[in-house]
């Protein structure tokens, strides 16, 4: 899920659903020319070369969403995901024994994406493992029913879920051909259109507060906004819901009481 900051000084809130919410747990600044200043990043040698979009399109594609991505600008390189030795020349030896997904031990093997992703998005992680959802990710028998991270959000250039795409993402399992909660769907896609208005809400309010009671209330309202995207990746409907309309009472309550002051003063 990308990162989204609204109105400077006014309080600073991150909306997930959306797989962006990085944390400086794997910022590696310079990785695109080697740590530190060392050599240079041999999987970017390699990967960038243009010979791919010919050759190999997927892994032209797979390179180029990486280089426009939020991963990218962070300082998050291939073997931060993939592992490998990013310092080694020979193919083999940058590549090491488990960079595909079809190594059980590969970082990027279905079971192991929620761990590799909260190495960053811990916070995310934390509501993620509590969820039915990761219960079928770890699954003994490996029924690969759960969703991971990139199964909404994709694996480099993050896609937000907006009202639109969380519907259909959320019906490729839950629809009426399966009978697993088709109702889900459109459910989800009405929560998320109100947590999106708290957006609007928000805005609204930065412009109208002073500063003072400004840091006071959105230091109330971004723990809550906070908890609410942790909780969003429980995928439980009800507490999402709950939490989404508590958000959007407490910034209703404070806009309209800005409209009642601004009636009295004239």
């Amino acid at each position: 899920m990308n990162s989204i900051r609204i109105a400077p000084g006014a309080g600073k809130w991150t909306v997930a659903v959306v797989l962006g919410l990085l944390s400086a747990a794997l910022i590696l600044t310079g990785r695109a020319v080697g740590r530190a200043g060392d050599a240079e990043d041999s999987c970017v040698k390699c990967h960038s070369n243009p010979d791919f979009l010919v050759t190999n399109k997927k892994l032209y594609d797979y390179f180029q969403q990486w280089k426009t991505s939020i991963h990218e600008q962070e300082g998050v390189a291939c073997d931060d995901c993939h592992g490998g030795n990013p310092n080694a020349e020979d193919k083999d030896a940058a590549h090491g024994r488990a960079v595909g997904e079809s190594s059980i031990s590969s970082a990027i093997n279905f079971r192991n994406i929620p761990a590799t992703c909260g190495r960053c998005h811990d916070d995310v992680l934390k509501g993620f493992r509590s969820s039915e959802h990761y219960r079928h990710v770890v699954a003994k028998k490996q029924e690969r029913q759960g969703p991971t991270c990139v199964t909404c959000h994709g694996s480099i250039n993050v896609d937000v879920l907006n009202v639109n795409s969380v519907e259909q993402s959320c019906a490729r399992c839950h629809n009426k051909e399966t009978g697993n909660h088709p109702e889900n769907p459109a459910r989800a896609r009405d929560i998320l259109n109100r947590f999106l208005s708290i957006h609007h809400y928000y805005r609204f309010l930065t412009h109208r507060l002073s500063p003072q009671e400004s840091r006071a209330f959105f230091s109330r309202v971004d723990k809550k906004v906070n908890h609410l995207v942790v909780t969003w990746h429980t995928f439980d409907l009800d507490a999402i819901e709950k939490e989404t309309r508590e958000v959007l009472q407490l910034l209703k309550d404070k806009r309209n009481e800005i409209r009642k002051r601004a009636a009295g003063s004239r």
